[in-house]
């Protein structure tokens, strides 16, 4: 069984627009600055922020949570050993420049485990994760696939690893979920049903948001995180220009 990917696929405008907000230093030093103690609402959008928070104290949430993390604890169980079988784990021993990327990225958002990472043999740039962190402390999933480590350079693999970082520093597949079983008993309703899909649609969106937020905080420079989303969009490493692509942006607007 797999999770669906999260496409770190998002509007660049609003992610250039956030560096104002989480300015940091440039990421011209060899090591980023690590963000001890960051908890996920110091950089959560505010929609992201305001829904989570809202579902988390709804009715029977509690009951609710621990059945969700039950499903998805054998969701990810499933998954572990798919990738096990057909991608390639990657350790110290094993790719180890992308095992210190990872490692790198999580000293940077202050994550308490640092995640398993796969590579998977694919023709499409991309990288996902289940979005869990586990209460027993066990790691979590990432993947990212073989198209995207040959297209991005390295800081730019790790600022999408950053991306996907957000989405478990955030419990985006927990809360998420839970603001579904939550608006379940609307959704069939006329009007309403249809302002609630419309919420959850926008919420998702929000999360992508916080994501880029936290790839931002991993690579240090717009300018990495930019050129991420350029070679994304562009399906190829040729594209290089960023302000070009950020004149483009402003042009759609």
């Amino acid at each position: 069984m797999k999770s669906s990917p999260f496409l770190f696929t998002v509007p660049l405008m609003y992610t250039i627009n956030t560096a104002v907000a989480f300015s940091v230093e440039s990421a011209s030093v060899s090591k980023p600055k690590a963000l001890k103690g960051i908890d996920a609402s110091q950089f959560r959008h505010p929609l992201d922020r305001d829904l989570t928070s809202f579902v988390k104290n709804a009715p029977l949430s509690g009951v609710a949570e621990r059945a969700i993390r039950a499903s998805l604890s054998l969701v990810e169980q499933g998954t572990r050993l798919d990738l096990l079988s057909s991608s390639v784990k990657v350790s110290s021993q094993q790719m180890p420049e992308l095992h210190a990327t990872m490692e790198d990225a999580s000293r940077v958002l202050d994550m308490e485990v640092v995640p398993e990472l796969y590579v998977q043999s694919s023709p499409q740039a991309n990288a996902f994760t289940l979005a869990l962190q586990s209460e027993d402390n066990k790691p979590p999933i990432v993947v990212v696939t073989s198209a995207l480590l040959d297209r991005c350079t390295d800081d730019e693999v790790k600022a999408i690893i950053g991306h996907e970082l957000g989405h478990l520093k955030c419990s985006h597949s927990l809360y998420l979920t839970l603001g579904g079983l939550v608006s379940a008993p609307v959704r069939g309703l006329p009007l309403l049903g249809s302002q609630a899909e419309k919420l959850l649609q926008e919420w998702r969106l929000a999360a992508e948001y916080s994501c880029d937020r936290a790839a931002l905080l991993v690579a240090q420079d717009v300018n990495v995180v930019a050129g991420a989303m350029l070679k994304l969009f562009a399906g190829t490493a040729r594209a290089t220009n960023t302000q070009a692509f950020v004149d483009q942006s402003r042009e759609y607007e």
